[in-house]
């Protein structure tokens, strides 16, 4: 039987391929955490007396990241956590995810706020990919869920007075997402998930930022948190999924790739940010590259063919 290479003492459960480490439960446990505080530390992530709204899907690694958000704000007493949950109206999934997120964070003694589209927009996602007008978009669901979802957790954020939200972005969602906006030309001059503080927008941050997918999957088995274990209908759809599956591949094939790919972005991204100077969305106020954000824009679009009859 082989023994833990931290500890010495105990059986391995994990084995951490690109630092070659093979940890006993424990250790694994103390590791993740401890890697989770000083991502935090390293890139500023939160302060003290932040009032933290945590966006909580009710998937694996966001009930993970609101654990380990749980267990370190105990030590800050004069920091609130909060979790937010947005229900798009997916059938036969997302109520699922809903009472997996409200049911944990009731367990942790976190308030949840569940918001949905149908409050804020007045249809369901399912509507809306039932309309020609989507259809006339040309994209695909996960384009429009998220980009209204944003727009929902920065509304529910705001109504909580949250002074910062967490996401629970990791380590591969991170890099997929820099090669998805080389692929698309856009390879934006902020960086993604790290603290800007700008008035009037409350800032998004990433704990997980330095944590593999597959960590945070151990973990919150290890911690036996309830998580929903089915994937979104719409999933399969979404431009990220062949970017995600050839990441993965080469990762474990080459393991610690993932974290020389965002080494290189970071070196890359700060001497672009001098130059990057964000607008305001002239409908909601928020940042945007743009006159209109793309939240705005879709929400015209749609909102203006349920007036013509679009949706019922």
């Amino acid at each position: 039987m082989q023994l833990c290479s931290r500890c010495g003492g105990d059986r391995v459960v994990y084995h951490r391929v690109y630092s070659n480490e093979r940890l006993c439960r424990a250790c694994f446990i103390e590791t993740f955490e401890r890697r989770v505080v000083r991502t935090i530390g390293r890139y500023n992530m939160l302060r003290r007396d932040d009032r933290i709204a945590v966006a909580v899907s009710g998937g694996k690694d966001s009930l993970a990241l609101l654990h380990v958000l749980w267990k370190i704000e105990k030590r800050f007493p004069e920091a609130r956590l909060f979790a937010v949950t947005v229900d798009e109206g997916i059938e036969d999934y997302r109520e699922e995810a809903v009472r997996y997120a409200v049911e944990y964070a009731n367990k942790l003694g976190v308030d949840v706020y569940v918001v949905s589209f149908r409050q804020l927009y007045g249809f369901d996602l399912q509507e809306v990919m039932e309309t020609s007008e989507y259809r006339g978009l040309g994209l695909q669901a996960c384009s429009v869920c998220g980009v209204l979802r944003r727009k929902a957790i920065n509304y529910a954020a705001k109504q909580l007075g949250a002074t910062v939200i967490a996401t629970a972005h990791t380590l591969d969602d991170i890099v997929q997402t820099y090669f998805m906006n080389i692929l698309r030309g856009d390879l934006k001059r902020v960086e993604i998930g790290l603290r800007r503080e700008e008035d009037g927008a409350i800032p998004r941050v990433t704990p997980f930022r330095l944590t593999p997918e597959r960590e945070v999957v151990f973990y919150a088995y290890l911690m036996k948190i309830p998580f929903q274990a089915s994937v979104c209908p719409n999933a399969s759809q979404a431009m990220r999924d062949p970017i995600r599956k050839f990441l993965m591949e080469y990762d474990e094939k080459y393991p610690g790739s993932l974290y020389a790919a965002l080494k290189s972005f970071e070196k890359i991204l700060p001497a672009q940010d001098k130059e990057f100077t964000q607008r305001r969305c002239r409908v909601c106020g928020e940042p945007s590259s743009k006159e209109i954000c793309r939240g705005c824009e879709l929400l015209t679009f749609i909102q203006r063919g349920a007036v013509c009859g679009g949706m019922s």
